[in-house]
């Protein structure tokens, strides 16, 4: 596997918990090697691994926000989401999510539009002015 860090990683025998599923589920685990932009964990068994989570090292006092990198039959890679990446991702997602409800609104108005347009020209065949009928 070529190398893709782009700082060295400090061998280490950490004890650490991944943490997920809004902080209900945890798995024990060890992290064999790391740097501030990511570790490499040792797990006991093969365990399922969510594709982001916390990463808490009791030693170090801090919890790190972890995206799943890599996966093989012992261990796991980790890149570390710094807090400016998840702002970013956020203020994405809400974009996207604002586009997107945006999209329906306008679709929404137009449909609504046709209907009145429908129902005015019932009312005029009906012998209604439909200004009036309101």
């Amino acid at each position: 596997m070529p190398e893709a860090r782009r700082v060295e990683r400090v061998k280490s025998f950490l004890r650490a918990q991944i943490i997920f599923n809004q902080r209900m589920s945890t798995i024990e685990c060890v992290v064999k090697n790391f740097s501030p932009q990511g570790a490499k964990i040792a797990l006991g068994d093969s365990l399922s691994v969510p594709s982001e989570f916390e990463l808490y090292i009791p030693q170090k006092g801090r919890s790190y926000r972890a995206r799943l990198a890599w996966r093989d039959a012992t261990a796991i890679g980790v890149e570390f989401v710094s807090a400016e990446a998840q702002a970013a991702e956020a203020r994405d997602g809400a974009a996207d999510s604002l586009e997107t409800r945006l999209h329906t609104l306008e679709k929404q108005n137009a449909e609504l539009r046709t209907r009145i347009r429908e129902l005015s020209k019932r009312l005029e065949d009906l012998g209604q002015d439909p200004n009036l009928a309101a």
